[in-house]
């Protein structure tokens, strides 16, 4: 794999594409590859980790590329090993590796490293690499970097897992040794805790989480649903944790799965936060005081589990099947949490007109999916077009269907419709998409798809739920004005913004800042920052909005009661 190719895009923006069967037994058919994890401990700290992987390979010529790794991936730098740093070894014995940089693409860059001469049989591969330092200037990110926490490790094996450039499925033995670190240290990967085996691609190992250390979980005992944690967090994490169990377990039941899931939790040195969903898991990390996202740590977490779901398949470019990815986890997470009752009707509100928000308030609204996806890793707002335009398609979608069928039909009935499908081993790709709206809705249907695709602005449906109904609405959109993923410095200023005109500097340090979800939730909150310019240090106050455009807002209309349910 040379670049993040469209196969493996659904992994990587937070969905949870399951490429590895489960497997009890050695499959013969199957080359075999081995990997052993050995962290190296000091003074309570992973101080480097020791790599070996080792795999059945078929010849490959001198001059050809045996190995790959990431050097960037959407923003987030990885271990970044050269070939120099690699001691490769086959039949023969010792192999000479040169190295080259892949053609880069919108999400990042890999290296390959090439053989000088042609390999026979068993290839294996050591080397060793430190976990990421980072700090409150680090921006934030996808959570693919692997990173210290008190008293271990976590992260992404996109980070430091350095392997062949087959496509083929492997018989995967993942081993952890420990015999050198405390007795309460362990390992665990996506797949499970301690020595694993699963049959799958290289993206099984690669686009999956591991953690080491004396790992705190919840529960006690390994579950369907086990959470994962090293830090003291500033919150209650075994109240999150049973919370976020009880969503996953209503989540899993709506779609029929009784697959283990597990979630890892890390702390940022920064005021800020995120999730990612890699395999059959997700991590989520937050900041200082608990920030996560503008929405908060509840709808976060379910933004992420929906993730494991609701998916196109990914043989058709990413940019073009997001708004299915990003649309059903936006639409599902606030869903499943009123529907399990997490969530009153109030809030769901609440949090839905602060995604119509979001939608109506893009400075890249009419842009289509295409062009969207070109600007995804370059600008903040152009990756979250998926999130507010699929939101918005699927709850007109959703009425839609209800009022054609007398309510026989809604969402749920397509989007388990496509799970179903492809648990059964089809392919489910936008045209089949098209025909399931043709079979629905008829043509129109379809041209309302093609038009939202290609940008063009939607109005909702008048009335959703039974209770909600639609309002105009005039709102100026929160822009901070500066890159809002890199909150300890000011990067990436906007030359036009309230920002830029109240002062501030790219390279300003950033030492303090009024929260961004209080800042969206009240229009007229100023941003009060203090900043360190030199040996300077000041303090900015400024309204982070732009002028007024028009959207959408929904009203609970209390004399008609709301069906959330399925």
């Amino acid at each position: 794999m040379s670049g993040l190719g469209k196969s493996v895009w659904a992994v990587l923006m937070i969905g949870c594409v399951l490429i590895a069967a489960p497997c009890s037994a050695q499959q013969p058919d199957f080359p075999d590859m081995q990997i052993t994890i050995e962290p190296v401990m000091q003074n309570n700290s992973v101080e480097q980790v020791n790599m070996v992987i080792s795999f059945d390979s078929d010849s490959v010529a001198a001059g050809e590329p045996l190995l790959s790794m990431p050097v960037v991936l959407v923003s987030t730098p990885s271990a970044n090993l050269h070939a120099a740093d690699l001691h490769v070894t086959d039949e023969q014995g010792a192999l000479t590796l040169s190295e080259r940089l892949a053609e880069p693409d919108p999400s990042g860059q890999y290296r390959e490293y090439i053989t000088e001469r042609a390999t026979q049989g068993r290839i294996t591969v050591s080397y060793d690499f430190t976990p990421r330092a980072v700090d409150e200037l680090t921006r934030n990110g996808p959570l693919f970097d692997f990173r210290r926490q008190t008293g271990g490790a976590m992260g992404a094996g996109v980070y430091f897992m350095v392997l062949p450039t087959t496509k083929t499925p492997y018989n995967i033995s993942l081993n952890w040794q420990l015999d050198n670190l405390p007795a309460a240290v362990k390992g665990v990967w996506s797949y499970g805790e301690g020595s694993q085996r699963k049959i799958g691609p290289v993206d099984v190992v690669r686009f999956s989480f591991y953690a080491v250390g004396a790992l705190k979980q919840y529960p006690q005992t390994t579950a369907q649903y086990t959470q994962y944690w090293l830090n003291p967090p500033p919150f209650d994490m075994t109240k999150l944790a049973r919370k976020t169990q009880t969503l996953f377990e209503h989540m899993a039941a709506f779609f029929g799965d009784t697959n283990a899931f597990k979630v890892f939790a890390r702390a940022n040195p920064y005021p800020a936060g995120g999730g990612t969903g890699l395999g059959p898991s997700f991590m989520f990390g937050y900041g200082r005081e608990g920030q996560t996202t503008d929405g908060g740590t509840d709808t976060l977490l379910s933004h992420e589990l929906a993730h494991t779901w609701p998916r196109l398949n990914n043989d058709e470019p990413h940019a073009l099947t997001a708004w299915y990815t990003e649309g059903m986890a936006e639409f599902y997470s606030l869903l499943m949490l009123r529907r399990s009752g997490a969530m009153e009707t109030d809030e769901f509100v609440r949090q839905l007109n602060q995604r119509m928000d979001n939608y109506y308030g893009s400075r890249f609204l009419t842009l289509t999916n295409a062009e969207a996806g070109e600007l995804f890793w370059q600008e903040h707002d152009a990756q979250r077009v998926p999130y507010g335009r699929g939101l918005v398609y699927l709850l007109k979608l959703d009425q839609q269907l209800k009022d054609a069928s007398q309510g026989e039909v809604s969402l749920d009935t397509l989007v388990l419709d496509v799970y179903n499908r492809q648990q059964a081993g089809e392919t489910i790709g936008l045209d089949a998409w098209q025909a399931m709206l043709r079979q629905h809705l008829g043509e129109r249907a379809v041209e309302d798809f093609i038009a939202m695709t290609n940008g063009k602005v939607m109005t909702p449906e008048p009335r959703i739920f039974g209770c909600l109904v639609a309002r105009p609405y005039q709102f100026a959109p929160f822009e901070l004005g500066f890159d809002p993923m890199r909150l300890g410095e000011v990067s990436d200023l906007r030359a036009d913004s309230n920002a830029a005109n109240a002062g501030l500097q790219n390279g300003d340090i950033i030492t303090a800042i009024t929260p961004v979800e209080v800042l969206k939730k009240n229009p007229q909150q100023k941003v009060e920052m203090t900043v360190t310019r030199g040996d300077n240090t000041f303090d900015v106050s400024f309204l982070p909005r732009r002028a007024p455009v028009s959207g959408w807002h929904w009203v609970r209309d209390t004399t008609q009661q709301c069906a959330f349910k399925e």
